[in-house]
């Protein structure tokens, strides 16, 4: 996937959680502007940080008068689910370039400091885009919605990958809800979470899961 680097991007300065508040509440009902504020679910002026990057990855859409959900923002909700705010990471990782920088990164490196981390995501940036750059503020931000996703952790200026949220959710779930024989997982017909990546067989008629498959179905079904 090209990844394209705008050059000046705001990234809302709050954790994860705050932003599945929103889209969750969101999902209920359609909303106005102040309704969201008046429930600390919005902060910024004007139509508001969370709104703004919300419809920038898509899943919401402002017409004026109320915030609605997307198609894409209703599939984040029902994959949110069964994974969890993994879910969130798939989504981050496919539509916000940056965000998908700063994750490589620290997967690459394993174990880094923030400056270092900092320094070679706007190093690979500058590679992509001679005329964008992660200012501090934003970069705190991804590093922060990364940590809430479960890609990374932190440990005072430490950062430190720990394996792909998403994969670690997709087997999470399966351990959970389905049956395990040997190394593979069986499911029920409302148990399966992608159907192209499943397989009946017989004698019990269960269907087989293709972990992998899951995974790269989940990616793929935020791809822009």
């Amino acid at each position: 996937m090209a990844l394209i680097i705008q050059r000046s991007v705001t990234f809302p300065p709050i954790g994860l959680k705050k932003i599945d508040e929103y889209v969750t509440y969101v999902a209920r009902r359609a909303a106005m502007l102040a309704e969201l504020r008046e429930r600390g679910l919005e902060i910024g002026r004007g139509r508001g940080d969370i709104t703004r990057f919300l419809e920038r990855v898509g899943a919401v859409q402002y017409d004026g008068a109320c915030v609605r959900l997307t198609s894409v923002g209703a599939l984040l909700v029902s994959l949110k689910e069964s994974l969890g705010l993994p879910a969130y990471h798939a989504l981050l990782y496919q539509r916000v370039p940056q965000y998908r920088v700063v994750v490589d990164v620290a997967a690459e490196r394993l174990e880094v400091g923030a400056e270092d981390l900092y320094a070679a995501a706007n190093e690979r940036i500058s590679k992509l885009s001679s005329s964008a750059w992660l200012n501090r503020v934003a970069f705190r931000a991804l590093v922060r919605l990364a940590e809430d996703a479960g890609a990374i952790s932190r440990q005072r200026s430490l950062i430190r990958f720990q394996g792909d949220p998403v994969v670690r959710a997709v087997l999470d779930y399966c351990e959970r809800r389905c049956l395990k024989i040997g190394r593979e997982f069986y499911a029920g017909v409302g148990e399966v979470l992608v159907s192209e990546c499943s397989r009946i067989e017989p004698p019990h008629d269960m269907y087989r899961v293709d972990v992998s498959c899951v995974v790269r179905s989940v990616y793929g079904a935020f791809a822009p």
